[in-house]
């Protein structure tokens, strides 16, 4: 088991963590235990990308991003709904439109009487016809009020509504690829994060081993020193490396405290929770798979590919809605009315009407065309987007299959340099204290048996990290 720790209290790390995220405290409490292990957690590799993968603020961003365009898929269908609203509008009239009428005026005439040889005999006054006058009929009130449910039903669209509803699943679709693809780089980063965490530490204890092992050399030194065995310079050289060896132990525990704060991050956790990994470097299964099988799955499974796969289809439905956009749209329209005045008549009442609406347009200043042409230039653009990609891919997993060859091949060399080294310097520590071998020459092999140690440690973890790289660089 390997521990790394940043300094803080208990009480601090669990209360800051406790409030910063409730609900994640309370589930690794319940799976790992935390108030058993001292408020701390534990790791194995798959535990903590398990726990990356649902806390970490990248992905879960990414994951929104999923959730939008699925959300859009929803306001793309509707479109093929009808869309029904209701208005309510009051309006008062300083002046009712009126319309003027000429009609007869009626009252009493005179009319002479005549007599039987024709001569007028006198008059009468009867009914009749005395002049013209002026009628006024208003056209509604003073006070109008309406209430209106409409609904607008598209019929007939030249697929263009269908078209659009297709680019926003192919947009799903990229959007999964995408969180797909930060998954994979999540997954990839908290690899290479771990067991950089499991080297960093196992190199930490061999500082700390050779610097005992130095100190040991200096008590060696000064006995001889004292008896007149050895020089000065020796004693002072020894002093002098012990010395200069305790930079490295600080600078490998400040890398360490450095990796662990980043692991912390990436797993969504505070910067003061105290976490231990289960692990050990392991070199695990070999990969045996060919190159050629692993480039040909890689350019069919990465998720960029797959991504510009799909926007070349969203580009060519894009291309289909801008050439069809000057054809003409048939929708289906229904207002129902409840207003007043009604018909003149200043009184409540019921109206209602349908319209076949064809709206087509005739000039836009030649914005259709330029809409097709940049649509058909994105459709050729990812065209050569693919392509390049391709060739990205298969350059790329042909440089991790040489990491991992590299890798290999060092693990090799330097397991039989260690026995070596450590054997060298077994014998140059007895030569010396029989006086066959001076100081420096003891220092020198101590430094080569750390520097051999080093390269085997950083072999592994570069092994390690090439395999997940390749997985990553393949799509898995």
């Amino acid at each position: 088991m390997n521990k790394f720790q940043i300094p803080s209290t208990k009480s601090q790390t669990i209360s800051k963590f406790q409030a910063s995220k409730p609900k994640q405290f309370i589930i690794w409490s319940l799976m790992f235990g935390i108030c058993n292990l001292g408020f701390s957690l534990t790791f194995t590799l798959d535990e903590a990308i398990s726990i990356a993968s649902e806390h970490n603020e990248k992905l879960l961003m990414t994951r929104e991003t999923v959730n939008s365009a699925r959300a859009g898929i929803m306001e793309a269908r509707a479109n093929f709904l009808p869309q029904i609203n209701a208005q309510g509008s009051y309006t008062r009239l300083a002046e009712v439109p009126a319309m003027d009428f000429a009609s007869p005026k009626y009252g009493m005439v005179q009319v002479p009487v005549f007599g039987t040889m024709g001569d007028t005999i006198g008059f009468t006054v009867v009914p009749g016809i005395v002049g013209v006058d002026t009628m006024e009929f208003q056209m509604g009130g003073h006070e109008n009020c309406v209430i209106r449910a409409s609904l607008q039903q598209p019929l007939f669209t030249w697929g263009k509504l269908l078209n659009g509803y297709q680019i926003s699943k192919l947009n799903l679709d990229v959007q999964e690829e995408n969180y797909r693809k930060e998954s994979n780089e999540l997954v990839f980063n908290v690899t290479q994060s771990f067991y950089s965490i499991l080297v960093l530490k196992e190199f930490v204890k061999l500082t700390e081993d050779a610097y005992k092992q130095m100190e040991r050399h200096l008590e060696v030194v000064e006995k001889r020193y004292d008896a007149g065995l050895a020089s000065k310079f020796d004693l002072l050289r020894t002093r002098v490396q012990l010395t200069n060896m305790k930079p490295q132990i600080l600078k490998s525990k400040n890398g360490l405290t450095l990796v662990a704060n980043g692991f912390k991050i990436l797993l969504g956790l505070p910067q003061d929770t105290l976490v231990e990994l289960k692990g050990e470097l392991s070199l695990g299964e070999h990969m045996d798979s060919p190159l050629q099988e692993c480039i040909d799955y890689a350019k069919v499974n990465r998720p960029e590919i797959k991504t510009l796969y799909l926007s070349q289809q969203m580009a060519g439905k894009a291309l289909q809605i801008a050439r069809r956009a000057n054809l003409p749209n048939l929708a289906f329209i229904a207002n129902y009315d409840y207003k007043k005045p009604i018909y003149f008549n200043n009184e409540w009442g019921t109206d209602w009407n349908v319209t076949l609406a064809l709206q087509m347009p005739i000039f836009n200043g030649f914005k259709n065309i330029g809409e097709i042409r940049s649509a058909n230039c994105r459709v050729l653009e990812l065209e050569h987007g693919i392509k390049l990609l391709e060739d990205a891919i298969e350059m790329e997993v042909r440089a991790v299959f040489l990491q991992l060859d590299e890798a290999k091949g060092l693990l090799e060399s330097q397991s039989n340099n260690i026995v070596q080294a450590e054997e060298a310097l077994r014998i140059v520590e007895e030569r010396y204290k029989e006086g066959l071998a001076t100081s420096l020459e003891v220092m020198d092999m101590q430094i080569a048996l750390i520097s051999a140690k080093t390269n085997q440690l950083q072999s592994v973890s570069d092994y390690l990290i090439a395999k997940a790289r390749l997985a990553k660089a393949i799509g898995k």
